[in-house]
């Protein structure tokens, strides 16, 4: 079995520094200058250097009886098409609770995680650089509504046929595991279900 890591939509090597304008400790305009080869944001006065890092999200990969949970995105990325259920992790969460509140709030379902499949990165345009967690999970109660981000969610087999997905990245991840069903990365015991 082959899992990416990179997944590249767009030539992001030609970037040059954000759109910000104004230092967010001390509120003097910022300039464009070469730091640690490449261009930054920086605050002539107080010397904050803004490194513009990718957002943190993790994907639930939940998994029940051959079949695979999918939803329909309300917003961008993707918005109108399929993906797992999915989220930022947000600086006061770890990435398992995120998992577990994200599941739920999309879903209306309650899971477990199981273990971490993937880690990856995923540029899908100048706006979107994600370093996403892959995680599997299984049920353990509920019940199956779209909430928060998703018009819709449906149980799919995992062999397939998939409505139109989002992401490249759910596909193969959903392709590696449906051919060659793996335990992946075991998660802390009191981390994998609040």
């Amino acid at each position: 079995m082959h899992l990416r890591q990179v997944f590249s939509h767009y030539s992001h090597k030609d970037r040059t520094a954000d759109a910000f304008l104004y230092c967010p400790l001390c509120q003097k305009e910022l300039v464009i200058q070469a730091r640690d080869d490449r261009y930054r944001s920086v605050c002539p006065r107080c010397g904050f250097i803004h490194h513009k890092n990718p957002a943190p999200a993790v994907s639930v990969l939940i998994v029940n009886l051959g079949q695979v949970l999918l939803g329909k995105r309300k917003e961008e990325p993707g918005k109108g098409l399929w993906a797992t259920p999915s989220g930022y992790i947000e600086y006061e969460d770890d990435f398992l609770t995120t998992a577990i509140r994200e599941a739920k709030q999309e879903t209306g379902l309650d899971v477990e995680i199981k273990s971490i499949l993937n880690v990856q990165s995923s540029f899908l345009s100048e706006r979107y650089h994600f370093l996403g967690i892959y995680l599997l999970a299984e049920v353990v109660a509920g019940e199956l509504s779209a909430g928060d981000d998703l018009d819709a969610v449906a149980w799919f087999p995992l062999q397939g046929p998939f409505p139109e997905l989002a992401f490249l990245e759910d596909a193969e991840m959903i392709h590696a595991y449906a051919h060659n069903p793996f335990e992946g990365l075991p998660v802390e015991k009191k981390y994998a279900r609040v």
